[in-house]
């Protein structure tokens, strides 16, 4: 009798190294595999002579494919389990690397962004997020955005060691950063195949039953429900635009800053300043939906983008303009758990355990087509015009506006269903 007490402790206590395995996850996956690409655009574009417009067509195969994967996502999880994906993501992942590093001419680079971006999905933020949900059955959103705000940490070392090798004066020194990116991957994967667990306890129970429960799971719609709902459909529309958006402004942010004028140190130490906001609103916003819940939550990230934007857009080279460049920085890093933390946060509190792995994986779809989009949308229109990307930051920002509106009006529907499956649940209980 002791005896199964303990293991049951022991499988209790096992949750805390599920989720420090799953930071370490999120620590090389979004960090040294995902974040900073912007540093090696210089480099990697004089290296093969080939224009940024070219280029930035890798991330739009990146997305294609994360588009695609993350279709699947619900049914892969069912069929594979997540151990599994996670090890096939972590692979692709280095490999990614490896062909891109290696890469001789562009096709060569866009095999290797394919790959980027089928690891992203299987070992990335929808990942994560589904694992911690599979562990965590309350405060959901404190435990996400601790996952999620390793992305920032992550990217913060990785900018600092690897910013240095890519700027060392070598034609091709961007490859010495790919490979020590691979090192430290592969020595982290390791790791995490080691110590990640299916939950033995699948029968916890779902959330109270209060109609204003925050930050735990509930029983949800059936899915066969939710693709009738239009809201459902507005929710994907409004994924889509917030992640075409973001990326848009945040793919160019560095090469933005460059074409400014701006000193290359500056530029390198926006980038380090921008992973560590990153770590800190990562974490933030999963407490703050956990107190304050969804609706507040998604407003505060949306005004943090609309309030970077509308500063990036009014940038110039000047003392004062680095000031602000900062702080547009850290405003537009504030915003960006729209396209992580949050989107794991919609599905449960919107959709709930009953359609969970499917609806996240369909919103996951929604950002990665966004992602596709706006990279190249930028780059071509800087190539053609030969002008500046001020217009663009202009056009998102009213963009958002649009879709911070919609999004408002998309929850009082969403939860009005919600409210009627909680009611029925108490009533049953």
């Amino acid at each position: 009798m002791e005896q199964n007490i303990e293991a049951g402790k022991k499988r209790l206590d096992y949750k805390w190294v599920i989720l420090a395995v799953c930071f370490m996850m999120e620590f090389i996956c979004l960090g040294f595999c995902s974040s900073n690409p912007g540093l090696y655009t210089d480099a990697v574009t004089k290296a093969l002579h080939i224009p940024r417009s070219l280029y930035s067509i890798g991330t739009s195969i990146r997305y294609v494919v994360q588009v695609i994967v993350a279709f699947f996502f619900g049914s892969l999880i069912h069929r594979f389990g997540h151990k599994k994906l996670v090890a096939a993501g972590l692979f692709s992942l280095c490999a990614s690397m490896l062909a891109r590093c290696y890469a001789t001419n562009i096709a060569h680079h866009y095999i290797g962004c394919a790959l980027w971006g089928f690891g992203i999905v299987l070992s990335g933020g929808a990942m994560a997020g589904a694992i911690v949900r599979q562990w965590f059955h309350q405060d959901i959103g404190k435990y996400t955005g601790i996952v999620m705000s390793a992305n920032g940490i992550g990217g913060a070392i990785a900018a600092q060691i690897i910013s240095p090798i890519i700027n060392n004066g070598e034609t091709f020194g961007y490859r010495k950063a790919y490979l020590l990116s691979v090192a430290i991957s592969l020595c982290i994967s390791i790791a995490v195949l080691l110590l990640l667990r299916s939950n033995p306890d699948q029968t916890a129970a779902v959330g109270s039953g209060k109609k204003k429960a925050r930050g735990q799971i509930w029983p949800g719609v059936d899915y066969s429900v939710v693709k009738r709902k239009p809201y459902f459909y507005l929710i994907f529309v409004f994924i889509f635009l917030t992640g075409i958006s973001l990326q848009s402004v945040g793919s160019v942010s560095i090469v933005y800053l460059n074409d400014l004028g701006f000193d290359a140190s500056f530029i390198a130490a926006t980038a380090t300043v921008s992973s560590l906001a990153l770590t800190v609103a990562k974490f933030a916003v999963g407490f703050t939906y956990d107190k304050k819940g969804l609706r507040f939550t998604l407003l505060m990230c949306q005004a943090f983008a609309v309030s970077g934007f509308f500063i990036k857009a009014n940038l110039q080279n000047s003392t004062v303009g680095m000031v602000l460049a900062m702080l547009a920085t850290v405003l537009c890093q504030c915003a960006m758990p729209l396209e992580t933390v949050m989107i794991p946060l919609i599905s449960n509190d919107l959709f709930g355990t009953a359609s969970y792995d499917k609806v996240l994986g369909i919103f996951m779809a929604a950002n990665s087509l966004g992602l596709c989009l706006g990279s190249p949308l930028c780059d071509l229109y800087r190539d053609l015009t030969g002008g500046s990307y001020v217009s663009c930051y202009w056009f998102f920002t009213g963009l958002l506006l649009v879709v911070i509106v919609g999004f408002q009006l998309v929850i009082n529907a969403a939860n009005k269903e919600k409210e009627k499956v909680l009611a029925a649940t108490a009533d049953a209980g």
